[in-house]
């Protein structure tokens, strides 16, 4: 019965290392099952995180595109009104330059005439030495005066102040020798 019993027991103690083994095994396959799911909720959070920056940047790089957009179509719109104002400006200006354009074309055709009327008159002696200025009607600015000759001048001093000819402009007209200008005043 002692041997019975010792066998009994070594086959209790066998079967308890087999099952202490097993044990073991399933405890070792539960920490390494442990730690790959752990490595795999690591992986999981990692590509959420991973995801969640992209997303951030693609929203962050969206709404840097938005706001450049914005702006570029604020300055768009900006420089459209400021071209808009510079022609209405242009337009005036060309309506100004225009009138005055006509203006002086008038001047020069009464300067012309007048011109032509004194230089007739000197050449049939019709002057009278010391008469006052002769003065045409204008428009809202006055009358034109025209100076005519004083005693002791043979011919009409058509030089200004500046040294140039009061009639065309043109520099190096000489008092009582006349204009050495294009128009031959």
């Amino acid at each position: 019965m002692c041997e019975e019993i010792k066998s009994t027991m070594q086959k209790h103690r066998q079967s308890l290392r087999h099952g202490k083994e097993d044990l073991n095994r399933l405890n070792q396959a539960i920490q390494q099952l442990t730690v790959e799911k752990d490595g795999a909720k690591t992986q999981i959070c990692e590509l959420e995180k991973n995801k969640d920056l992209v997303a951030l940047q693609e929203e962050r790089a969206s709404g840097s595109a938005k706001g450049k957009l914005a702006w570029l179509e604020a300055a768009l719109q900006k420089a459209k009104q400021d071209m808009a104002r510079q022609l209405r400006e242009y337009q005036e200006l060309m309506v100004v330059k225009l009138g005055l354009d006509f203006e002086i074309a008038t001047y020069r055709k009464l300067l012309e005439g007048e011109e032509s009327r004194l230089g007739r008159r000197f050449e049939a002696g019709d002057v009278v030495l010391g008469s006052p200025p002769e003065c045409l009607p204008s428009s809202a600015s006055g009358a034109t005066c025209l100076l005519v000759p004083t005693v002791g001048s043979s011919a009409l001093n058509t030089s200004a102040p500046s040294g140039s000819c009061a009639l065309c402009g043109c520099p190096g007209c000489v008092a009582g020798l006349g204009c050495s200008g294009f128009r031959g005043c």
